[in-house]
């Protein structure tokens, strides 16, 4: 083989986790390239709310919370019931071990993080459940990168100031009480701040992958963009290096070890049906993510585990095609989801991969779920944010071009959506009922502070109010997803598996490996708390394993 480069580590994907690992090898002194498929840079974590889910981190904890690794793997054990190679009792135990540390590494090389102090597990309710070990990268200046800020990842709507993830459930009611007013006035002000003084005010996701690429860029990590991964190279069941096109033209580098840090199969419309029998419309993933790596894996034997399932959530198509990944608007009084048959089938206030899995559950039992129907009374759109649309103010174009549907009564609006009118005008009575109580019997929506926590504190339950004061809107619900969640299996130094044995050399992290959550979402930032963790624990085995660095000549 003649090689064009030689590092000592590769790293496949520049999204989070990517990036993370990258700097990890740079700082322990590995000479380490960054590799990525797109012609911008970020992956779909550029794309993220930007949190990291990392029990017993310093900074949660200077912010007030506290927590332990005993507790974290407490609530992990309960809630992740996926028997699976995934979710073993190592891996958690490796990510909880490792994700504080990770924290202050970074941190000492000059990240900037933000607790989310008021955001809730997302089963609060279990052993070892907390609210606020959630954190996020600080609002950045984008003008810091140079010209790589023109090339970072942008997605379809973008939020008008700087956001962090731990306040956003305050813009949704920010027009109900002060205290959630004045929050997202304080947004609006530091947005201002950064403006006045010439800044690039970037935050959430695209923000804290900024952050990151700094530190690397930094530590002498080398970024190629438009560069995507065509193979893996072995001698002897070893890698020794990866075959790389970039402006139509193979390459390949020489390397001792490849950091998969690339997303899933999102976008790839064979692979969807294949495990999921949905298509590609719903998805909020980075459009780069075609399953290049699960081709890789299936071509080599590799081990791997669930690939029928994802980050699922419910999703909205607007007006102009765009994707809405519905986190706070299903949680507001005054709405309810039902299926095509006018009925309720899951809490519509909890965990958004919960209630995705309930949408396709619902799906595959009555073929009637897809679409579903989320259905807004006057009050709730007089109240609260919807997406982009601010209370009292719904685009005429989205009534026109059927995003939205409006109607003054419940029997026109049935008529319009295809709903079966019986069936929705005995969910609103009974679900009319329950808010007089101020319980949901039966599906317990508000009985959790993860429910709460987007709801409106005016109501006796903040997630309850009754669907009966026209006019009343809808719009159609599919099961939209943040990425997949299924690929190669790891153990717990993030090392690939292939028959239960180490691929040696090569190691996987982030959409493009089966995730230590299994079938459930932690808390807020489980997927960017795994894939940096796991990129973060990989870097440093290969460091740990690698005695004999390749040498500096490139072969020309």
């Amino acid at each position: 083989m003649e090689w064009n480069e030689q590092f000592d580590v590769v790293v496949v994907g520049a999204g989070a986790g990517g990036i993370v690992a990258a700097i990890t090898a740079a700082n322990k002194g590995l000479k380490t390239v960054l590799i990525e498929k797109g012609k911008s840079w970020g992956g779909s974590s550029a794309l993220s709310g930007g949190g990291l889910w990392i029990p017993n981190n310093h900074v949660s904890k200077k912010a007030g919370l506290q927590d332990s690794e005993e507790e974290a793997l407490l609530y992990m054990d309960t809630i992740i019931t996926h028997d699976g190679p995934a979710a073993t009792r190592e891996r958690k135990e490796a990510y909880v071990k490792n994700g504080h540390v990770m924290v202050k590494y970074l941190e000492d090389l000059g990240m900037k993080w933000v607790a989310g102090t008021h955001y809730p597990d997302y089963y609060p309710e279990q052993p070892g459940g907390k609210i606020g070990r959630s954190i996020e990268g600080a609002i950045f200046d984008a003008r810091k990168l140079g010209a790589l800020e023109r090339s970072l990842r942008i997605g379809e709507i973008e939020p008008p100031i700087p956001l962090l993830s731990g306040k956003v459930a305050s813009l949704p009611k920010a027009f109900t009480n002060a205290k959630d007013f004045n929050t997202v006035v304080g947004m609006f002000a530091t947005g201002f701040k950064h403006k006045i003084k010439g800044e690039r005010a970037i935050s959430i996701g695209a923000g804290l992958v900024a952050g990151l690429l700094k530190i690397a860029l930094e530590q002498g990590v080398k970024l190629r963009l438009a560069t995507p991964l065509k193979d893996i190279i072995f001698e002897d069941e070893k890698v020794v290096g990866v075959e790389v096109e970039h402006n139509g033209e193979k390459g390949f580098i020489q390397t001792k070890a490849v950091i998969l840090a690339s997303g899933g199969f999102e976008r790839n419309p064979e692979l969807r049906k294949k495990y999921h029998n949905v298509g590609t419309d719903w998805t909020s993933a980075s459009p780069d993510n075609t399953g290049d790596i699960l081709l890789i894996a299936e071509k080599y034997g590799f081990d791997t585990d669930l690939l029928d399932d994802a980050w699922w959530g419910p999703a909205t198509l607007d007006q102009d095609g765009s994707r809405k990944f519905l986190v706070y608007e299903r949680s507001m009084p005054h709405c309810i989801i039902v299926d095509q048959e006018g009925k309720r089938y899951f809490n519509e206030s909890q965990s958004y991969t919960d209630a995705g899995h309930a949408i396709l559950e619902r799906q595959e039992a009555t073929g009637k779920a897809i679409p579903s129907w989320l259905i807004m009374e006057s009050r709730n759109r007089n109240k609260y944010i919807f997406g982009s649309m601010l209370p009292r103010m719904t685009p005429k174009d989205a009534i026109d071009k059927g995003f939205i549907k409006k109607a003054e009564t419940i029997e026109d609006l049935a008529k319009l959506c295809g709903i079966e009118l019986e069936g929705l005008r005995e969910t609103v009575a009974r679900f009319n009922g329950f808010v007089d109580q101020g319980v949901d019997e039966d599906f317990g929506r508000g009985n959790s502070a993860y429910d709460n926590y987007y709801g409106d504190p005016n109501y006796k339950n903040p997630n309850l109010g009754k669907i009966e004061k026209p006019p009343y809107y809808a719009v159609k619900i599919f099961p939209g997803d943040l990425g997949t969640k299924g690929g190669i299996v790891t153990n717990e130094y993030g090392q690939a598996l292939k028959n239960g044995e180490v691929v040696e050399g090569l190691y996987a992290t982030g959409n493009c490996s089966a995730s230590v959550m299994g079938r459930v979402y932690a808390g807020p930032g489980s997927t960017l708390g795994p894939t940096t963790v796991f990129g973060y624990i990989s870097a440093n085995h290969i460091h740990a394993n690698l005695l004999e660095p390749v040498a500096a000549h490139v072969k020309k």
